[in-house]
């Protein structure tokens, strides 16, 4: 464990001297930048042939539906070509509630 000892003491220590406040963001921030990451590499490196394609988004959850919803006609028209000839746009929308 010799490098990872080495990187988590110092950073674990640093952490625990922060205020709660400070604490609670610095874990928000950190979930928020991972699952960034890990949607975005998800999107590049895992694409399954039998499904149709994603349009590519920074965010998990709420994907393209900000774009999709401030123009759907250009959306689709500039997506279509990226994707293919015949998109199929999947988008998770947020129940509202």
């Amino acid at each position: 464990m010799g490098l990872l000892e080495e990187v988590a003491g110092p950073l674990s220590q640093r952490f625990s001297e922060l205020g709660t406040a400070s604490q609670v963001g610095a874990v928000a921030v950190t979930v928020i930048v991972l699952s960034v990451v890990l949607n975005v590499l998800n999107q590049m490196m895992f694409k399954n042939p039998n499904e149709p394609p994603v349009v590519f988004h920074w965010l998990p959850l709420i994907g393209s539906t900000v774009t999709y919803g401030m123009d759907p006609p250009r959306f689709f028209k500039e997506n279509s070509k990226k994707v293919s000839q015949n998109p199929a746009a999947v988008m998770r929308i947020l129940p509202p509630y």
